[in-house]
C-alpha cells in the first residue's frame, strides 16, 4: 500500500514509545513495522517540515517578510548564442535550527524508510536541510506527477480550500497577496496561522491524488473543520467522487495490514 501520512500522525508512528500515553499505540507499531517489512510505502509532504514547522504566532511575519531571489545562469552555446536559465526560489529556506525535536522525528523517519514529496511552486518553501534527501523523480513520473498536481492543487483552491484561504486574506490588504500580509494588522494574525495549517493540508492532499496513494492517514476526519476546510465534510466528498480520495485513521489503517 501506497500511504500519505499527515502532521497529527507521522512522529507517533516513526518513535511510538514517546506517546505512552496514547490509546492506540499499539496500532502506530503495527504501522511502523508494516513500513519497515514494506508493505507500506510511506510519503510525507514537505509541507510538514516548511509551513507547519513555522511557530503559529510567527507565520504572519515569515510570510510577510518572505522574498523571491532570481539567479540567472548564461552559457554560450557552440554556434555563438548565449542561453539563459533562470530559476526563482526564496531568497532564505527554513531550516531545523531552532526545532532540533522535529529533526529528530524527520531523521528517524528517513530510517524507517518513509520518503517526503514536495509540491513545486514558483518561489515556493523550502527547507534547506532536506533539499538532497527528498524523493527524486525523474523522467515520466515526474512530468505525470507535475500535470496531476497541478490540476489537483487548482481544482483545491477553486474550492476556497487550500492556499486560497491565505490569498484571500492578503487580498482583503493588496492585490498582490504576500504583500497584503504584511499590511494585515495584528488581530489577522490567529487567521493567518490557521490559513498556513489548511495551505499544508491543501497540498498534502494534492499530494496523496497525484502519487496515487491509496489512502492518506489522518486523525483530521473533518471534526471542527470550516466549510471550506480542504477536509471538510463536502470537500472530503468531491474528492472522493473525483479523485478517488480517502482518508483512514491510524487504528483502522493497522487492521488493514
Amino acid at each position: 500500500m501506497k500511504i500519505i501520512f499527515d502532521s497529527n500522525v507521522w512522529q507517533i508512528i516513526t518513535i511510538p514509545e514517546n506517546f505512552p500515553d496514547d490509546p492506540f499505540q499499539d496500532d502506530f507499531k503495527i504501522i511502523r513495522q508494516a513500513i519497515i517489512d514494506k508493505k507500506i510505502k510511506a510519503f510525507l509532504s514537505e509541507t510538514i517540515f516548511t509551513i507547519e514547522a513555522i511557530r503559529k504566532v510567527e507565520r504572519q511575519d515569515y510570510f510577510a517578510s518572505r522574498k523571491a531571489k532570481i539567479d540567472i545562469t548564461e552559457n554560450e552555446t557552440s554556434n555563438g548564442w548565449i542561453n539563459s536559465t533562470f530559476t526563482i526560489r526564496p531568497e532564505k529556506g527554513i531550516d531545523f535550527n531552532e526545532r532540533p525535536i522535529l529533526k529528530k522525528y524527520f531523521d528517524e523517519a528517513l530510517k524507517l524508510g518513509f520518503k517526503v514529496i514536495r509540491l513545486p511552486r514558483i518561489a515556493g518553501m523550502v527547507n534547506e536541510e532536506i533539499e538532497s534527501l527528498r524523493y527524486k523523480q525523474t523522467g515520466d513520473e515526474l512530468n505525470l506527477y507535475l500535470e496531476k498536481v497541478s490540476e489537483v492543487i487548482g481544482e483545491i483552491e477553486n474550492l476556497g480550500a487550500g492556499k486560497a484561504q491565505i490569498d484571500a486574506i492578503g487580498k482583503l490588504y493588496d492585490p498582490i497577496a504576500m504583500k497584503g500580509l504584511k499590511k494585515a494588522p495584528a488581530t489577522e494574525r490567529n487567521k493567518i496561522a490557521k490559513a498556513a495549517a489548511e495551505w499544508a493540508d491543501g497540498d498534502s492532499v494534492a499530494i496523496s491524488i497525484a502519487m496515487n496513494c491509496d489512502y492518506f492517514c489522518t486523525r483530521d476526519q473533518a471534526k471542527g473543520a470550516g466549510s471550506k476546510s480542504v477536509l471538510s465534510v463536502s470537500n472530503l466528498a468531491w474528492l472522493r467522487t473525483n479523485y478517488n480520495f480517502e482518508t483512514i485513521l491510524p487504528e483502522n489503517l493497522s487492521k488493514l495490514v
